[in-house]
């Protein structure tokens, strides 16, 4: 699947007729998550840089424009990709001949994209296709967004299994190295963003630290890379795979 969580609206109809107030309850409603790629916003500039989406584009249906069952939570990549892309004249057909758009509160969206491995984003109907490739989902930012995203998950995780083994002093020096490794390799990530994406904040600490945590040696390395891969449950993700990750 390509998300973990369906977004689910919490209001029906015109409800509120700003998009300052609706866009406070998309946020939530979408877990701060792109309705489109899934990106999370405090990748993308925080909530500050996300826009209300017009599922059914206002400037051809005006009289959606806040109606809350027609807005998304998107990304401004997404948002700007499908801007005013419509197959028909009628709000409610949304596909003609496999071209158009699937609303990504519905569970038939996951029919039609998919998350791959390595992260990225694959359309396996031609629908999904053409969605793909009008929004621009196949942009590496969407394939490093997720990464981070997942990487800085596992590492919190793990950071607090760390912790809560050492309060019953259980041996941790092997989740310590797995720690050091998978911090290391999120700034790698993160200095990957920086250096192709300059003005596009991430928003969360600057710098991880590790109190008490061990330096690998080149010697220990392949014990911890495979410690790691057992963290990464249901993934292909490795280390290495992170440091050598390029953005167009």
């Amino acid at each position: 699947m390509l998300r973990e969580k369906r977004p689910i609206r919490s209001y029906h109809g015109e409800v509120f007729r700003t998009n300052r107030t609706n866009k406070k309850h998309l946020s939530a409603d979408f877990g701060h998550r792109c309705a489109y790629c899934d990106d999370l916003d405090e990748y993308g500039g925080g909530y500050r840089a996300y826009h209300v989406e017009h599922f059914a584009p206002k400037e051809k249906f005006p009289e959606l424009r806040y109606d809350y069952d027609n807005l998304l939570y998107a990304c401004p990549w997404c948002n700007r990709a499908k801007w005013d892309i419509w197959p028909s004249d009628n709000s409610k057909i949304n596909v003609v001949d496999s071209e158009g758009f699937i609303d990504p509160c519905t569970e038939e969206y996951d029919k039609h994209l998919i998350r791959l491995p390595d992260g990225s984003i694959s359309g396996i109907t031609p629908l999904g296709k053409y969605m793909r490739k009008t929004l621009q989902l196949y942009l590496k930012r969407h394939e490093i967004i997720h990464n981070l995203d997942k990487l800085k998950r596992k590492r919190d995780e793990l950071k607090n299994s760390v912790a809560k083994d050492k309060l019953q002093g259980k041996e941790c020096r092997k989740k310590e190295a797995a720690l050091q490794l998978i911090t290391e390799s999120f700034f790698e990530y993160f200095n990957l963003w920086e250096k192709n994406f300059p003005g596009i904040g991430l928003i969360f600490e600057s710098r991880m630290t590790i109190p008490g945590c061990h330096i690998v040696s080149l010697s220990s390395m392949k014990t911890t890379r495979n410690f790691i891969t057992t963290i990464f449950s249901n993934a292909t993700i490795r280390v290495t795979k992170f440091l050598s990750l390029t953005t167009c």
